[in-house]
């Protein structure tokens, strides 16, 4: 990874600065968590155009306000307030349904989301000639038209971490792998993506995605010191916002599955708070 690429990285991160907010009253913000949307192949990460409609009338209907990361960062650090009932929709791996499916749709009812790339599937697909297969990821070029729409929030899920391999998934720490080295593996691969990101869009993420959901401290350590502000895991619940930076970090999500109810989720989700 260029040095001068490190540098320039660092120093835009800074520049956001993370000066003490004032403080405030907690918000609640749940976080759902999407992947591909298709009209078959429906199951865990596959719902259907249909059911995400439905979540974003019933989201509108019951008051909610669908967010940004940028925005939620930005609360935290005193900039701005929230509306009364914040959510984020945020659809992970960077699918062509994204751009085809989903995008009409946030058009639609003006709702923005946050997408979470994976820098080596998009580099792969920008490379395939013509359209891209069925479900595939989207390319460089789709990706940066829904960022310019004002309608996705790019943000990093990694460049070639999203894969398994050997009982390793995502971020894990390989058999034998000294700190120092899983650092040095973590870093470089995370900074790929966003070297990227920010060539391929113009975009510079705050956030990152763990593929798999798979983190530990090593790696929120190491995220952090790469200037992020952020991390999503896939654990279940709803966060809790207050102006500590801290809050924004291993914030939990809402997986939504074909055929599950979402204001369901949402209260078993909220439920998690309780005695927390």
């Amino acid at each position: 990874m260029p040095r001068r690429f490190f540098l320039l990285f660092l120093g835009l991160m800074l520049l956001a600065g993370t000066a003490p907010a004032p403080e405030a009253d907690p918000v609640l913000l749940p976080i759902l968590m999407y992947h591909d949307v298709e009209e078959d192949g429906l199951g865990k990460d596959v719902v259907s155009p249909a059911e995400l409609e439905a979540d974003l009338r019933w989201l509108r209907a019951s008051g909610y306000t669908a967010v940004t990361m940028g925005e939620v960062i930005d609360f935290v650090d005193g900039r701005r307030s929230l509306p009364d009932k914040p959510v984020v929709l945020s659809f992970d791996d960077g699918r062509q349904s994204v751009c085809l499916t989903v995008l009409p749709l946030l058009r639609k009812y003006g709702t923005p989301a946050v997408l979470s790339v994976i820098g080596e599937s998009a580099d792969e697909f920008s490379a395939l000639p013509g359209e891209n297969p069925r479900r595939a990821h989207a390319s460089w070029a789709q990706l940066r038209a829904i960022a310019d729409a004002g309608l996705g929030e790019l943000q990093n899920h990694s460049y070639g971490l999203h894969r398994g391999s050997g009982g390793v998934f995502g971020c894990d720490r390989r058999p034998g792998e000294s700190p120092e080295e899983y650092e040095l593996r973590l870093a470089e691969d995370v900074l790929k993506a966003q070297e990227c990101i920010w060539r391929e869009t113009g975009r510079l993420p705050s956030v990152f995605t763990y593929p798999y959901g798979r983190c530990s401290a090593l790696s929120e350590a190491v995220l952090r010191e790469l200037g992020f502000r952020a991390t999503l895991t896939c654990d279940f619940g709803v966060n809790r916002l207050t102006g500590d930076p801290d809050c924004l970090f291993g914030l939990k999500r809402i997986c939504r599955s074909h055929g599950a109810d979402l204001p369901s989720l949402l209260a078993e989700a909220a439920a998690t708070l309780k005695g927390s």
